[in-house]
Formats: structure tokens, C-alpha cells, sequence
């Protein structure tokens, strides 16, 4: 409990404040399914940016004492962290492009996450390496420009190619985080191996996460947006074979006698994640 109330509570209430304005963005919003899908892209976008700045050049550190079971890396709970941070800033940058806020709203918004910020180091909670409390409010100023610049794109009908973009960032958050990571690897049925890079079992693990999720996201929307089945099964079959040679080569770690039913249930939801967004964002009905 002492943990709960001097580092959860805080993330709790960051939590509490994105769904705040997400509901509200969503009850004001026009078309609430194309919403939603956009806000999340807009997750994907700062995910896929502080994975790799958190990761690989080693930023900050979240400290949420969520994910504390001892079986389990601990580094896990600062990717916990991690994720109310981006859903909070993703749905912030949702209402203000949704809601057409001028410029100075930009500059408000980017000063509050950035006070917010340096509660949470003054706290403990959160911890600083070499990024810097500036640095994220240029960086915040940046992706609230860069979601109004998408969101003008998406309204008049965006171009085929723009709108897998905005599928691979959406995919970020419902297939990678929902299913691989909090769904398969937290309870054990299939892990990324620490052992490509013995010296890096950190950057082993997740850098193996981009690279599979990446190249298994474009075979399933290219196969998925083909006119002909037939593209659909290749599709399946490629990124089925990359599971198995992954497999084989021991870079995904199945849980013993879980490999065909885990892989199948991995391009399901792959599958599933895209014509979910696909449904959401109506495309079908837009003129691409």
C-alpha cells in the first residue's frame, strides 16, 4: 500500500485524466468510430518514438510499482509507466486536433505535461538520464502539430499509402501492447529472446519486438488490402513462416506444447487488429 499511494496513485490519476478527455473528445467528435480509431494512431506515433528512445539510448525511467511480480523482468513495470504516459499525451493531442484548439492551447497543454513531469521526478517516480524536461515540450509541441497535420490529411479523405501508416500506428497499441506484450509475454506464453545480444539481453529482447512486429504488420495489411484472396494466404503464410523460423531459431520463446495454438492465435489478432481499425476508420466507405 505505501507503494500504491506514493507512486501508482500518481499514474492512476494521469490515467484518470486521459479517459477524461478522450470521453469527451469522443462525445463531441462527429463521427466518433473514425475517433477513435485516430486517437489510436496517435498512441502508436509517441510508443513507437520513447520504445526507442526509452529502450535503445536508455532516456528516462518510469516508476509506476504496477507490474511487481518477481517472476517477471522488472522492466516491465517501467513499460507500464510508459503507457499511461503516451495514452495521456495521445489523448490530449486528440482533443486539440479534434476540437480545432488554436495554437496557444498547444503551447498550454505541452507547459502542464511538462510541469507534470517534473512533479513526477521531484517525486521519484519518474527518473531522468539525459532527456530533459525542455526537451519534451518541444517534443509534445512537435506531435500535437504533426496529429493536426494527420487529422486534415484523414478528413478530406486520405491518400492509400498515408492510411497504412496510420494502421502500422494503431496496431502499436491493440495488437502489440494489448495481446503480444500484455497478453502473451506477461503471462509466459511467448517471449522474445535476451540472448541475441548477450551483453544487451535488453536490447536483445525489444529490439527483436520492433523488428518481428513491424515486418509481420506489413504482410498483414499488405495481404489484408489485396484485391484477390489468394494475397491474403500468402500474407498468412509469410508471416507464419517468420513465426516458425523465429521459432526454430530460438529468437520467440513458446511456453512447451504452446507454439501452433499461440502462433495461430498471433496472425489472428494480427488479422483482427487491421480489419478492426480498417471498420473503424470506415475506409471502405471513404474516397482513398
Amino acid at each position: 500500500m505505501n507503494s500504491f499511494w506514493s507512486h501508482t496513485f500518481w499514474y492512476l490519476l494521469l490515467g484518470v485524466a486521459t479517459l477524461i478527455q478522450v470521453i469527451y473528445t469522443l462525445y463531441h467528435s462527429e463521427n466518433r468510430f473514425r475517433t477513435f480509431a485516430f486517437y489510436l494512431s496517435l498512441v502508436g506515433f509517441p510508443l513507437y518514438f520513447e520504445t526507442f528512445i526509452m529502450i535503445f539510448l536508455n532516456a528516462y525511467e518510469y516508476s509506476p510499482k504496477i507490474i511487481q511480480n518477481p517472476k517477471l523482468d522488472p522492466f516491465n513495470d517501467v513499460l507500464a509507466g510508459n503507457l499511461f504516459s503516451q495514452f495521456g499525451v495521445a489523448s490530449s493531442s486528440l482533443l486539440l486536433t479534434v476540437r480545432r484548439k488554436p495554437f496557444y492551447w498547444y503551447v498550454v497543454i505541452s507547459f502542464i505535461y511538462s510541469m507534470v513531469e517534473v512533479l513526477f521526478v521531484f517525486l521519484d517516480i519518474y527518473r531522468h538520464y539525459w532527456w530533459r524536461t525542455w526537451m519534451t515540450f518541444i517534443a509534445l509541441l512537435l506531435f500535437f502539430a504533426i496529429s493536426k497535420w494527420m487529422y486534415s490529411h484523414l478528413v478530406r479523405g486520405v491518400r492509400s499509402s498515408y492510411f497504412k501508416i496510420y494502421m502500422i500506428l494503431g496496431m502499436f497499441p491493440i495488437c502489440t501492447i494489448l495481446f503480444l506484450w500484455g497478453v502473451l509475454d506477461l503471462f509466459g506464453y511467448m517471449q522474445f529472446t535476451t540472448t541475441l545480444f548477450p551483453s544487451q539481453p535488453r536490447i536483445s529482447r525489444y529490439g527483436l519486438y520492433q523488428v518481428f512486429t513491424l515486418v509481420s504488420y506489413l504482410l498483414v495489411i499488405w495481404g489484408f488490402f489485396r484485391k484477390h484472396w489468394i494475397w491474403r494466404i500468402v500474407s498468412i503464410t509469410l508471416v507464419g513462416t517468420l513465426i516458425y523460423f523465429g521459432y526454430r531459431g530460438h529468437l520467440l520463446i513458446f511456453r512447451e506444447g504452446y507454439f501452433v495454438p499461440i502462433g495461430i492465435s498471433m496472425i489472428f489478432w494480427m488479422y483482427f487488429s487491421v480489419w478492426f481499425l480498417d471498420t473503424l476508420y470506415g475506409r471502405r466507405q471513404q474516397k482513398l
